[in-house]
């Protein structure tokens, strides 16, 4: 359970693009209205999706890991401790695979805004 603590605590605290890390300054919303502008915002959500499937990466190596060093007891019965964490990091990794994809889609309509705006 203190793994799970620990897992959960390194995310939160070092997660990409969470609102915590965001100035006061940051927080005025400039909607982009130029090519440059989209093409700005494309480059952000591109950074994004590299930083959400490194999350991903590292919780499917950290479930792979976890169930070595925890391996099944004898008869076959899984390790609960291996079992809640190989859930656990399973968990992340979907959902920050799935924010990838999602910054990856918004980076190609900022890019395509930009080539629109670029008379393209």
């Amino acid at each position: 359970m203190a793994m799970l603590a620990g897992c959960t605590a390194v995310l939160i605290s070092a997660g990409p693009g969470f609102a915590a890390d965001v100035s006061p300054e940051e927080k005025a919303i400039k909607l982009p209205t130029t090519a440059e502008d989209h093409l700005a915002m494309a480059k952000s959500y591109e950074d994004k999706v590299a930083e959400w499937r490194k999350e991903a990466a590292y919780h499917r190596e950290m479930a792979a890991a976890y169930k070595k060093t925890h391996p099944d007891f004898k008869g076959g019965v899984r390790n609960p401790d291996a079992v809640t964490m190989e859930k656990h990091c399973a968990k992340i990794a979907n959902d920050a695979e799935r924010l990838a994809k999602d910054a990856e889609d918004t980076a190609k309509y900022h890019r395509l805004r930009a080539k629109e705006l670029q008379g393209g």
